[in-house]
């Protein structure tokens, strides 16, 4: 629980605001009263030895640093049964990225300025004994106060570096963008990876986009697009200097923060003149800018580093700017119209559990079916004469089978995969034109989209040349919505896939052979950048893969192969790999691909008959109680198409799946959650999987 306001701690900080807020801990501006001045303080929470050692080595660094681009500790301090505390200098003032944000591109006077700040502040960590490596230098992490002063701030991942010593893999910071190649595996991070990143945040300043992610250019996936290029305007010397920091063979980039710096001077005559005369101030902030405290952020929750757009991109480097329309058009239209789609069937299912859970009596109102978990946490038909929010619900349009929002929500747009221009990749279909547009051209390659919680970007994963149950040697990427940023997130030479982002939080659950080619289910946190196997408990044998979050992120679905059965069952666990469920109880059939509706007691999944064969079905299970019977697994259909990969919709009253009436035929579908109004979306000989609904942006 974040700290009240007025909060007196250590008889001396009194709590005024909170600043930012996370599953460590949070950061807060507070006065000292003794000395009358505000302050930062940072706390965390975490009561584990590795988080408490890493709290404390991180103010063991801090304190000893004086420098004027850098902030100070000034105490730290453990309230026992509470936390651990850090108390720093009160950064007032604009991040980066917020500037960014703001006005766009910097202009070039500026950013050198920024540049050669930060360079000099580089330097003197590096050459301190022992150096000091910041690694997570960002548009984020670097502020500019009320004077247009600036600092480098957010110390939770650096690192004293002892001679000879290796950096733990654990303990790297990814920023995809930011990152050099070497901060992803486990070679040696040194004081040129400092270099990088601050080379890619001058790059995205001037741009106005990251640059292409340093991993993805060093394995020849992509090359680096030239300042020039996206930004015409900057001078070819400044171009040049940056782009030699953006080298990914670390011998190639400036060696010190001091050549870097010398290089940064050279670029303008005005500005060299204005550093001499003891100037490296910035333009600041407006008065009426967003003006927060500077922290420290391990704790504080923050979004990941965005494309900031310059006001004029040149054409060969031109976003696909219009998909962000094409979502918010979509959900207008949906409210507003009726758009007819072929139908293969208006044959109703027969009864099965859901059926009695969704009451037949809402058909009626079949156009916008709304369902309320009850107090047993069963599912019953909603009020029928509760007001909605369709306004075609009055019409006589049951031919039509788009999915109309209801009071909570749900359609829009759907990703999936397809080879129908020959490589396997993902597109992006609006559920009311049924426009498809793709999105990825990645080499070799992409399936498996699964959508942030705001409906912005895509995790996915590549290289995939078409739709398996596993993929040695892929990594997980993340996307935006409209095309760009494309960078790795996980980097395994065995292989990471099955990437599930949770709805409620910045994690992704996905599988890894990492574990002597067996499959598991581990967690990326996208704020700490750290893994966590949460299958680790499991005994030897035990394989665990397609993960899927319940709505409040609290557990994970997944099938798994344990026990004497070599057939996957649907099983349920914590998000800590603990308090194990089995959910499925059919024997020796084959369960794959587990979706959890939002209501949180229905999981849907594909099963297949005895040792995987038969035509496959969508199943589920209405799990009341936390305890599941056999008597509440139930088939979703009648049908007797393939139907298979349900991804239940935002709202919880739609299912999409891949599937068709032949065995191998794989077009996309979709169908109301009790199994009628069964629709078909594509219509096309190639395949077609992999879908995944849009959050409601």
């Amino acid at each position: 629980m974040p700290l009240e306001k007025d909060t007196l701690l250590n008889s001396r900080y009194r709590i005024q605001d909170t600043l930012g807020k996370g599953g460590m801990g949070a950061v807060y501006v507070a006065l000292d009263e003794s000395l009358g001045v505000h302050v930062a303080l940072k706390e965390n929470l975490l009561e584990d030895d590795n988080a408490i050692q890493q709290f404390r080595r991180e103010a063991t660094i801090l304190a000893g640093l004086r420098h004027p681009n850098l902030p100070r500790v000034t105490d730290h301090f453990v309230i026992e049964g509470q936390g651990q505390y850090l108390v720093m200098d009160f950064i007032e003032g604009e991040d980066m990225k917020t500037r960014l944000q703001r006005v766009g591109a910097l202009p070039e006077k500026e950013l050198l300025l920024i540049g050669i700040a930060i360079s000099d502040a580089l330097n003197y960590l590096h050459t301190l004994t022992p150096p000091v490596l910041h690694r997570d230098i960002k548009p984020g992490n670097i502020r500019i106060t009320s004077r247009g002063e600036v600092y480098l701030v957010d110390f939770g991942l650096a690192k004293q570096v002892e001679s000879g010593q290796a950096t733990a893999t654990g303990a790297r910071g990814l920023t995809p963008g930011y990152s050099p190649p070497e901060q992803y595996g486990t070679a040696r991070t040194d004081a040129r990876s400092d270099i990088y990143a601050l080379g890619a945040t001058l790059y995205t300043a001037l741009a106005g986009f990251p640059p292409e992610d340093g991993l993805a250019v060093a394995i020849n996936q992509t090359k680096l697009t030239p300042i020039r290029q996206r930004n015409p305007k900057t001078s070819q010397q400044a171009a040049i200097v940056i782009e030699k920091a953006l080298e990914v063979n670390s011998e190639d980039r400036y060696q010190s923060g001091n050549d870097f710096k010398e290089k940064l001077l050279e670029a303008s005559e005005t500005i060299t003149r204005q550093v001499a005369a003891g100037d490296v101030t910035v333009t600041p902030p407006p008065e009426d800018a967003t003006v927060v405290a500077s922290t420290l952020r391990s704790g504080a929750s923050q979004d990941s580093e965005p494309s900031i757009h310059p006001p004029q991109q040149p054409d060969t480097k031109k976003p696909k700017t219009w998909l962000w329309g094409v979502g918010v058009v979509a959900v207008l239209v949906i409210v507003g119209l009726a758009v007819g789609i072929p139908r293969l069937s208006n044959k109703q299912p027969s009864t099965t559990p859901i059926a009695d859970a969704v009451s037949t009596a809402t058909q009626a109102q079949a156009d916008t079916p709304t369902i309320e978990p009850t107090e047993d946490n069963s599912v019953q038909p909603a009020d029928p004469t509760e007001e909605v929010l369709d306004p075609t619900a009055t019409q006589e349009s049951a031919a039509t089978a788009i999915p109309a929002p209801t009071s909570v929500g749900g359609g829009g747009m759907l990703a999936f995969a397809s080879d129908r221009d020959g490589e396997v990749q993902i597109y992006l279909m609006d559920m009311v034109t049924q426009e498809v547009t793709q999105l990825t051209t990645i080499g070799g390659g992409a399936c498996q989209p699964t959508w942030s919680p705001d409906g912005m970007r895509l995790a996915f994963t590549a290289p995939c040349s078409d739709n398996q149950r596993s993929y040695d040697g892929s990594t997980l990427f993340i996307i935006n919505i409209d095309g760009s940023g494309t960078a790795p997130l996980t980097f395994s030479p065995i292989g990471d896939y099955d990437p599930a982002w949770s709805q409620v939080g910045n994690q992704i659950a996905f599988t890894t052979l990492r574990d002597l080619n067996r499959p598991q289910i581990w967690i990326l946190d996208m704020d700490s950048n750290e893994l966590t196997n949460i299958s680790d408990n499991a005994g030897s044998g035990v394989s665990d893969f397609h993960p899927s979050w319940s709505p409040d992120g609290q557990s994970i679905v997944f099938s798994s192969i344990r026990g004497v059965t070599n057939s996957p069952n649907v099983w349920v666990m914590d998000t800590n790999g603990e308090n194990l469920i089995e959910l499925s109880f059919s024997n020796n059939r084959t369960n794959l691909d587990p979706d959890w509706a939002s209501g949180g007691n229905i999981v849907l999944y594909t099963q297949f008959g005895a040792q995987g064969g038969g035509v496959p079905a969508i199943t589920g299970m209405v799990w009341r109680d936390g305890n599941p019977r056999a008597e509440d697994e139930f088939h979703v259909s009648d049908l007797t198409y393939t139907m298979r990969e349900p991804a239940v919709s935002p709202d919880g009253f739609w299912v999409a799946f891949s599937g068709g009436p032949g065995a191998a035929q794989s077009d996309l579908y979709f169908m109301r959650i009790n199994g009628s109004e069964v629709t078909q979306l594509t219509d096309t000989e190639s395949q077609e999987f992999d879908p995944a609904w849009r959050p409601i942006p």
